[in-house]
């Protein structure tokens, strides 16, 4: 009860203030359950009715809780029937069963409790997105281990293997009963530390996305793309494969920006990236390297691919009108080409000089009238334009 109270008062006050937080749910769940075990603890200082109806039916809600705080984790609509219904279902046994069978409560209550595990399992196992982490290992886990026990408890009262003539005999400790209370707390607690685990770990991947995410655009920012290139070149250098790559700059940016004001500015931004994202393959990175020039990373891509992608590319840009909130606006790109051979003595230079050479490429496309592409040899100053 006090673990219980004490981790839905902790998770109460980190969730305070949000307007739609699962942790809300799940320590309202929590909560339940605290008050559940009071009650059971309370029994013969209380009603019976009180201590056999009230846990039983707060124990089912918080489970209704808890499936409805992880739909909400995915930013899904929690169905209402699922949550509800086996709320309902237990009230009604209460009702209908004859006020001293207890094992009618035990068999249909344990049915209703397992039927919950399953719908939380079920909606756990469409995660795959958590299913990565850790922490939804714990969840999932700890959610199957209860199985077990409530089959346990279901078929003790079903074929009578513990006495339920009265309700001292019915919590009465006994082997049976101990096992089922112990692993429902463990597992309960260790779910529990799952779910928040689960939710601090999506948090990390959302922090860590900012830090690698340009805002405006939704591509790589630069920092990000460097941490790529050095990779990309470092298994280009160990396979011995070429690596190509197109630094992209929008032709007069600041004229689009003067003449329809930085909103448009910024959608053309957008469109852009949007557009060069489309002609790319999955192996491929793209990346804001800062205000209007992209850079594109292209693996195993040799001089003839290179500049067959980067005319794909400028072409696409050329061809496509970017449409913002206020008017349909064309746009052109210049494009500098440079590919690190398989078979090459400067490849221990590093990305850094590839780089330079892009930018050399690109500043010569801009120079000759922009909306073209100039390739520049790795290494040497020979260039190539279309």
């Amino acid at each position: 009860m006090l673990i219980s109270a004490m981790m839905a008062l902790s998770l109460a006050v980190v969730s305070w203030g949000r307007e739609h937080d699962s942790l809300k749910k799940w320590a309202g769940a929590l909560a339940l359950e605290s008050v559940a075990f009071l009650l059971i603890d309370a029994r013969g200082t209380i009603p019976d009715g009180i201590s056999i109806v009230f846990p039983a039916v707060l124990t089912v809600a918080a489970q209704a809780l808890k499936l409805a705080a992880i739909y909400e984790y995915r930013d899904l609509p929690w169905p209402r029937w699922q949550c509800l219904l086996p709320v309902g279902l237990v009230i009604l046994i209460f009702i209908a069963l004859p006020y001293d069978d207890f094992r009618g409560r035990l068999v249909y209550g344990s049915l209703i409790y397992g039927a919950q595990m399953l719908l939380i399992l079920q909606i756990l196992r469409s995660d795959t997105e958590s299913r990565a982490g850790r922490a939804w290992w714990l969840l999932f886990g700890a959610t199957l281990a209860i199985l077990p026990f409530v089959a346990m408890r279901a078929i003790a009262a079903f074929f009578r293997l513990v006495e339920f003539a009265t309700i001292e005999s019915s919590v009465a400790p006994n082997p049976v009963q101990m096992a089922i209370f112990i692993g429902f707390i463990a597992f309960g607690i260790l779910g529990s530390l799952g779910f928040i685990l689960m939710v601090k770990e999506r948090a990390d991947r959302v922090i860590r996305s900012l830090a690698m995410i340009d805002s405006l655009t939704g591509v790589f920012n630069r920092r990000a793309f460097m941490e790529r290139a050095d990779k990309e070149y470092a298994i280009a250098q160990r396979n011995k494969t070429p690596l190509a790559l197109l630094m992209i700059d929008i032709d007069f940016f600041k004229r689009i920006n003067d003449q329809f004001g930085h909103p448009t500015g910024d959608d053309v931004l957008t469109d852009v990236a949007h557009l060069l994202e489309s002609r790319l393959r999955k192996q491929d990175t793209l990346g804001r390297y800062g205000g209007e020039e992209f850079c594109v990373l292209l693996p195993a891509t040799d001089d003839a691919g290179a500049m067959a992608v980067a005319e794909t590319l400028r072409h696409t840009v050329e061809n496509t009108p970017l449409a913002t909130e206020r008017k349909s606006i064309s746009a052109t790109v210049s494009i500098g080409v440079t590919v690190c051979p398989a078979s090459c003595d400067s490849c221990n230079i590093g990305f850094g000089k590839l780089l330079e050479d892009a930018d050399a490429a690109l500043y010569q496309a801009k120079h000759d009238g922009r909306n073209r592409t100039v390739m520049l040899q790795f290494g040497c100053r020979n260039t190539a334009a279309a």
